[in-house]
């Protein structure tokens, strides 16, 4: 099944959800997912559906999900929001009021923010992998991030990369929104620190496709490496192809969303040969392996990586519903994620809780990040940062 045609079968919106109906003998546990299914965001939208659904298998194969010595049968819906705000309030307002939802996957930072005093007014617990900081505050009780943002790693992965390849002058990419906003002002601080020139720190529509102008600029201007930054891997792809067609030579680097098997396939891999990027998963790791195959049998193609820090983020939520001992209440769920970590992530990496330094509250999960650099058309980690 391909991407377009999974999208297809989604409906609208996209979201994560918990409501309890009984059933024959047993009760369910229903999970949705608000995400991108379909166009540039789909790779990451699409890991954001399987996710849940992976880990609903293994543990409905084991009987359900124990809560207070109730069994619980997990089922995940997914919706389309199609990386639009609107979209992802349609599809929380369906959730929540059509199926009885009281917790979620809010995808992206468009979904996080436009969703975000809805999930603290009706106490939705959400888990996002949003990158923008503007989607937490000191007064943030119900919403989650299941990933180190920028914000975290971005401050020792620019440094690792300056010290391990050559080049000082740099021009940087973002998205024109709020996650490339957030991206261009974290990430130009790191770097003059870490002593590159910014020739170009530059923003572009979400729907271009045409980077030919851009590239033609940047190249002139003679840097030795390019950030793409928070661009999505398909765009990504599209983009190095462009620049080296234009006669590009130098180092591609990103520091954030990474997909390098959406990059290569759009790039092809001589092109793409050699780009640094940060990574969530180690590709070779025999757990994130075992999830990875399990998502191709089911969907037919390989997983953006995203898989991996989605999984572990349902795990510890479902963990933290078995600590509070109550599938109803969510703010004792909330207040559980502490019991329920720090627990292993599926590679084995130890993940805790943290961000109050800096979003202000403890309510993200937090992670390793890996290195990577595309050889021969694959994603080798060279690095790992914390």
């Amino acid at each position: 099944m391909n991407l377009e045609t999974f999208g297809r079968t989604i409906v609208l919106a996209f979201g994560l959800t918990v409501s309890l109906f009984k059933g024959a003998n047993a009760e369910t546990l229903k999970i949705g997912v608000i995400a991108p299914l379909t166009g540039g965001g789909a790779p990451w939208g699409m890991a954001a559906a399987e996710a849940p659904k992976i880990l609903a298998a293994e543990i409905n194969a084991k009987g359900g999900l124990d809560v207070g010595g109730k069994k619980y049968q997990i089922e995940v819906i997914a919706y389309d929001d199609q990386y639009k705000a609107a979209d992802s309030v349609a599809a929380y307002n369906r959730l929540l009021n059509q199926d009885g939802v009281k917790y979620m996957i809010v995808q992206t930072s468009t979904a996080a923010l436009a969703l975000k005093q809805n999930v603290e007014d009706d106490k939705v617990l959400a888990l996002t992998a949003a990158a923008t900081s503007k989607a937490f505050d000191a007064n943030t009780k119900y919403m989650f991030r299941i990933v180190s943002p920028p914000s975290d790693y971005i401050s020792a992965l620019i440094p690792w990369v300056k010290e391990h390849y050559k080049g000082a002058r740099i021009a940087v990419l973002n998205p024109n929104d709020e996650t490339g906003w957030d991206q261009k002002q974290i990430s130009e601080k790191v770097f003059k620190k870490s002593g590159y020139e910014i020739l170009t720190n530059d923003l572009y529509e979400r729907s271009q496709k045409d980077f030919q102008p851009i590239f033609t600029k940047i190249i002139d201007m003679k840097p030795d490496v390019i950030d793409l930054g928070s661009t999505p891997p398909s765009t990504a792809g599209l983009m190095i192809r462009q620049a080296r067609e234009l006669g590009y030579k130098g180092l591609f680097l990103k520091t954030g969303g990474a997909g390098p098997k959406e990059i290569v396939a759009g790039a092809g891999s001589e092109a793409a040969a050699g780009m640094i990027s940060m990574l969530y998963i180690d590709p070779t790791n025999d757990g994130y392996r075992r999830i990875a195959a399990a998502y191709k049998k089911s969907v037919g193609q390989e997983p953006n990586e995203m898989l991996g820090p989605l999984y572990d983020g349902v795990n510890v939520l479902l963990q933290a519903i078995q600590k509070a001992g109550d599938v109803r209440d969510t703010a004792k769920v909330a207040a559980a994620f502490a019991q329920a970590l720090p627990m292993k992530s599926v590679q084995g990496d130890m993940l805790t809780l943290g961000g109050k330094a800096t979003i202000g509250v403890d309510q993200q999960v937090m992670s390793v990040t890996y290195v990577g650099e595309i050889k021969n058309g694959q994603p080798v980690v060279v690095g790992k940062v914390k």
